[in-house]
């Protein structure tokens, strides 16, 4: 997407923030419960048509702020902020919501709802709308379009353990976080075995859990358990979006790799909730690594619009620029962000990623925290990586001989394998980064084994169906080959 001249300045005008509601309930331990009510009204929000909303990771950095509302306005390039409060005593509530005008700093609507827990999806529903009303009358806007809310569960217990769930998926830094989502979306089923919205939960919970582990062997225990929890959510509301897109990503990764339907879901998935950051983030990801750069680096811009803090999308903007020999715009997003992204650990394809970008340095910084591979010989890499027509047995004598002895599996880390040539010893069944597509990487691309890679794992079966994408064309009728 690209914005007309003037389109920004109206989308600024029509937009809205969304910060944490305070927990008023006297209890820390309902803090799950203010926030996952403030996130619920946010994803509402977003389905309203003609209104943008500031997306949760920027809003949400603004929780018990002091800085003034305009203030906050101006940083996250929004017109309108709603900001409220969340008292809960056993079944009674009382939310407190407000919107202000931050250009003319006024409140142009308020409410108090004093209601029983079992009545929080109507109270949800009328905040929306009725903000949604307020901004359209502030605006001109004429629209009567009501934004629907479905009742999620009658099981008010259920609906708790779903918002911890939701919150801990969402926000996710650990292996623990979906560890704890995993237990209570379980709970949450047991206890409604009906709620729609748990069983996507919990899909997208299964499906996430190996890639937080070393232990891959994982997928076979929780890919079945995720489709389970995606066909079940999907048979109770067939317009469940993040349901379909969890079954689409599972196309690709196990058995028997049948990307083209993968592909087709994930592009319904996109269809039925084309505001969904993460949605549009996977399919995204999906079309890079099978040498759509050019189109996935599309849907990772769109999930910035929506989202730009969300980092997975920013490095993946970057990799696929990168790919596509646009370093000049992939180093000025990497300053952009770089106060964002100074972690103590990277993975070994950053360090091509800075290379391929001219950043030397920054590549040897990288080759030297790679996650697992503390004390490797990441000089050795990175001459693999600078001279990828030179023989590196030598080098890769060098880091086989410190993997035996620190007992680490060099076959979790192909990018370093391909690097050294060794590319017999390559598997991509489980590769989520693109640095196949680096022009450091061409040699292996024009090898045997990288094609019996791609025809092993979908990558060319998809490409017959959709067609070759442009650094790659058939030779044949059984063969390809990629600059």
């Amino acid at each position: 997407w690209s914005a007309a001249p003037g389109d920004e300045e109206i989308l600024a005008k029509r937009s809205i923030a969304v910060i944490p509601f305070i927990n008023m309930s006297g209890d820390p331990e309902q803090l799950f419960f203010s926030d996952g009510i403030s996130e619920e009204i946010l994803n509402t929000l977003v389905r309203a048509e003609g209104i943008s909303v500031a997306s949760r990771t920027s809003s949400f950095g603004y929780r018990n702020h002091e800085q003034s509302i305009p203030i906050i306005a101006k940083a996250l390039g929004v017109m309108f902020v709603l900001e409220g409060s969340v008292r809960r005593a056993g079944d009674q509530l009382r939310i407190t919501a407000q919107l202000i005008d931050a250009e003319k700093d006024r409140h142009i609507w308020s409410e108090t709802y004093d209601r029983e827990l079992a009545d929080i999806f109507a109270v949800q529903s009328d905040i929306a709308n009725s903000i949604t009303k307020a901004i359209r009358s502030e605006l001109g806007i004429e629209s009567d379009a009501e934004i629907k809310i479905k009742t999620l569960t009658e099981n008010m217990t259920a609906y708790d353990l779903y918002l911890k769930a939701s919150l801990a998926f969402n926000h996710r830094i650990s292996l623990q976080d979906v560890l704890d989502g995993e237990q209570w979306i379980q709970q949450a089923i047991e206890l409604d075995p009906e709620f729609a919205a748990a069983w996507e939960m919990a899909a997208a919970i299964y499906f996430a859990i190996p890639f937080w582990t070393t232990d891959h062997k994982l997928l076979e225990e929780y890919i079945p358990k995720s489709n389970d929890a995606a066909r079940r959510a999907l048979a109770l509301d067939p317009d469940l979006a993040l349901a379909e897109g969890v079954l689409a990503s599972n196309y690709a990764i196990v058995p028997p790799y049948d990307i083209v339907t993968g592909i087709q879901m994930s592009e319904r998935a996109v269809k039925k909730d084309p505001r969904n950051a993460t949605l549009l983030h996977w399919h995204g990801v999906t079309l890079q690594l099978n040498g759509y750069l050019a189109e996935g680096l599309d849907y990772e811009r769109r999930c910035l619009e929506i989202d730009p803090m969300y980092m997975n999308c920013v490095y993946y903007v970057v990799e696929g620029l990168i790919a596509m020999g646009q370093n000049s715009e992939a180093i000025q997003i990497i300053e952009d962000y770089f106060e964002y992204t100074l972690f103590s650990e990277f993975i070994g394809s950053e360090a091509a990623v800075y290379l391929q970008a001219g950043k030397p340095l920054a590549a040897r910084i990288v080759a030297s925290n790679i996650i697992g591979l503390d004390g490797a010989p990441g000089e050795e890499f990175i001459k693999a990586l600078e001279n990828p027509e030179s023989d590196h047995s030598e080098g890769l004598r060098k880091f086989d001989a410190w993997a035996d002895d620190n007992g680490v599996d060099l076959s979790a880390h192909p990018e370093i394998l391909a690097a050294f040539g060794a590319y017999d010893r390559v598997d991509l069944a489980l590769e989520s980064e693109l640095w196949t597509w680096l022009p450091l990487y061409q040699k292996y691309r024009q090898s045997d084994a990288f094609r019996a890679q791609l025809k092993k794992y979908g990558t060319y079966d998809l490409w017959k169906s959709k067609g070759f994408p442009p650094q790659c064309r058939p030779l044949g009728d059984d063969d390809f080959e990629c600059d």
